[in-house]
């Protein structure tokens, strides 16, 4: 079977991912937050959308033919991060290496924008994503508990090899050697 990426245009994306979101993550639940909003809360809330500046995103879809068979998004979340938003891959399709290309190809496209770290949130038992985003260079770099998901480990990835490597000191896995005592400020 023969899997093509395409990275599509936003709106086209999203009627897409809202159509098939919850027959992926039918065992998962989250909370809607915004049930539980004041009309206040809404209203600032949608003002401080409106002033966020418009941030760089990218919307991959992973298809067999006209047929869409797994997607991936993900958005500007300061000049210097990138957030992978929400990637899946329908059952069927699964353990065929397309949720590792559109990663990579997810990666490549957000360093192509510049970004210095590209991070992602996961639910700490999801394995699925968790085993090859560490495979292919992610690191832990937190724990959070969401309202809204639960518990979730965060992972980053660093493009520069060698943020990479200052990384690695903060985390323990390494010594800072000479070369790195010369960033010390």
């Amino acid at each position: 079977m023969k899997i093509d990426y395409e990275f599509m245009e936003k709106k086209a994306f999203f009627e897409f991912f809202n159509q098939h979101r919850y027959n992926i993550f039918e065992a998962d639940f989250d909370f809607r937050i915004e049930n539980i909003l004041s009309d206040e809360e809404k209203e600032k809330r949608k003002e401080n959308w409106q002033q966020y500046i418009k941030p760089k995103s990218y919307q991959l879809v992973a298809k067999t033919g006209d047929k869409i068979v797994g997607w991936s998004f993900g958005m500007q979340q300061s000049p210097e991060d990138f957030y992978m938003v929400n990637s899946a891959v329908f059952p069927e399709y699964r353990q065929q290496g397309i949720y590792t290309e559109m990663m990579q190809k997810g990666v490549e496209k957000a360093t192509e924008m510049g970004f210095q770290r590209i991070f992602s949130r996961h639910k700490m038992s999801n394995n699925a994503i968790l085993i090859p985003k560490l495979k292919f260079g992610f690191a832990i770099t937190g724990f959070e508990v969401v309202p809204r998901f639960g518990t979730m480990v965060v992972l980053s990835y660093y493009p520069n090899k060698r943020r990479r490597e200052l990384l690695d000191i903060r985390i323990g896995s390494r010594k800072p050697d000479e070369e790195d005592m010369k960033l010390i400020m």
